[in-house]
């Protein structure tokens, strides 16, 4: 089943008064449950795509469908609703909050979204998960660019979103600690509860993904990376 239909997407910006199209009518389906791995030069517009796909901006035209709903007849207010219960976000600079702990900045995610469940018992389990159980209480100083990585996806998983965008999310890892997070990213997607949209330049995280896609002149093509 289809989770994210995107047709004919359309995204220009103004620079000098000279227009600048960046995607020019890409179309994009991303099955649920699967991971998807979207590659491309720096400067493309792969993190426009996700930002547009996670309603964080608006196209300039072309229609976006996550399930049921139509982002482009959308409220602000309805989009931040959308945001907060269907999307999580996991980015290559973590942002995460520097004065919380672990465990508050994963309980940040609840509280946003507002629903009715023991948000710091979620939270905590969601830590275990990711392998950061006896680290609830340290801040993010305090761990490593890898843990911190971790208590992010943890924090994109609380609301149990169908979709989950992903920045460039090891991109400051080493190689080692790249591979732990891999493999917990595929060991959610194989759950079937959540999706993956993945922005990377690692092509060997990207073969693992269910799908490739190059995103280069504004749209988006299916490659093999064995044969690039």
């Amino acid at each position: 089943m289809i989770l994210v239909q995107v047709k004919d997407l359309w995204k220009s910006y103004y620079l000098g008064g000279r227009e600048v199209p960046v995607l020019k009518g890409l179309n994009l389906d991303v099955k649920k449950g699967s991971t998807t791995a979207v590659i491309g030069p720096s400067g493309v517009g792969k993190s426009t795509l996700l930002h547009i796909v996670g309603a964080l901006d608006r196209p300039s035209k072309g229609q976006i469908q996550i399930d049921d709903a139509n982002l482009l007849e959308m409220s602000d207010d309805e989009l931040a609703k959308l945001r907060a219960s269907q999307i999580g976000f996991i980015f290559q600079f973590h942002h995460l909050l520097p004065e919380f702990s672990a465990l508050e900045n994963v309980l940040l995610a609840g509280m946003v979204n507002g629903t009715r469940v023991n948000h710091r018992k979620r939270a905590a389990e969601l830590l275990d998960r990711v392998g950061l159980g006896d680290r609830l209480d340290h801040r993010p100083g305090e761990l490593s660019g890898g843990e911190q990585q971790r208590v992010a996806l943890a924090r994109a998983l609380h609301n149990e979103p169908p979709l989950i965008l992903a920045d460039e999310p090891t991109g400051n890892l080493d190689r080692g600690t790249a591979f732990e997070l891999q493999n917990l990213i595929f060991e959610l997607s194989a759950e079937e509860k959540h999706s993956f949209l993945i922005v990377t330049h690692d092509h060997q995280f990207a073969s693992k993904c269910d799908r490739v896609l190059e995103l280069r002149d504004g749209i988006l093509n299916k490659i093999n990376l064995e044969e690039v």
